[in-house]
Order: structure tokens, then sequence, then C-alpha cells
């Protein structure tokens, strides 16, 4: 039998990450089957070992709740979840994409001459979405993150997409 009145997720952190996790942080869970959403939460217990698994990383478990007033609809035991554990929070600034940035903490940028400019950026708080900018951009700046594309590279001419003009 299961009892399903008091879910939790166990997940996996990097050992590395360990000494900046306590019980009680907040936590934003999200589930493989419930995509574009996420749930808050809270840590709920921090394992007092590292898991050592033949050809992964070494992890430390925790267990994360959700807060019981947002728990979504109808979770089945056993669905996949990412938890992400928050650390500090800032607002009202700027940020890019993670995935924007370059090596050596670099973007490109769509500059007022029509061509791309790789501007150093010295960054902040980061996560795997999103890397806030401490200097070297401003608010309104267009940073490319089409990277993959063929001729994205300083110097090159550019034309904004119709998402960028909105």
């Amino acid at each position: 039998m299961i009892d399903d009145t008091c879910l939790y997720v166990r997940a996996p952190m990097d050992e590395v990450d360990a000494p900046k996790i306590s019980a009680g942080q907040t936590v934003r869970i999200s589930f493989d089957a419930l995509p574009k959403q996420s749930f808050a939460g809270k840590v709920k217990r921090v394992a007092p070992y590292v898991s050592a698994v033949e050809k992964q990383a070494r992890t430390v478990d925790i267990d994360a709740t959700l807060d019981t007033d947002k728990t979504p609809p109808k979770l089945l035991v056993g669905y996949s979840a990412d938890v992400e554990v928050v650390l500090a929070v800032r607002d009202k600034v700027v940020r890019v994409p993670t995935s924007a940035l370059q090596e050596g903490g670099r973007v490109l940028v769509a500059g007022a001459d029509g061509t791309l400019q790789e501007r150093k950026i010295k960054t902040g708080l980061a996560n795997w979405e999103f890397t806030e900018v401490l200097d070297g951009l401003a608010a309104g700046d267009k940073v490319v993150t089409s990277l993959e594309r063929e001729g994205v590279k300083p110097g090159a001419a550019y034309v904004l997409d119709d998402k960028a003009k909105k």
C-alpha cells in the first residue's frame, strides 16, 4: 500500500553543494509530467553521508516537501522530478540566459552599428536557467542567445528575431 498523503521528493545534490544546503531552505520542484510548471517547497532533510555510486558523481540526497497550499493536482508516486534549492534571491537585477554565456564570462550583444560585439561581463548568482550580471551589461541590451547558428561571431552583421523585437 502507498500512503500518498505525505509525498516528498528525494533528490541527489552534488557533494560540493552540500555545505550550502540545510533543512528549511526554499526549493522549486518541477515534474516531467507537468511541463513548464514549478512548485514551491522546503528542504526537509539532508542526508548525513555522501553516496558514491559507480560511474556517477558523488552526491548527497535531500528530501524536499511541497508547500501544501500550492501542491499540484494528483501527483503519482514515482514521478520524475527536478529540485532546485534556492540559496539566495536577488530582485530587480540584470540577468541573461545562462546558455548565452561564452567561455571566460563573455556574451555577444547587438551593437548600435548593426554588428555583434563581444562583451566581458561580471556575473553573480547563477543557475542552469539564468545568470545575474553585476557589470558589463545594462537593462535593455540585446544579448545573443542563438550561439549555435552559423556565422554568429564578433563583428558579424545581425538581424533581430521577431521574438526579440517584442
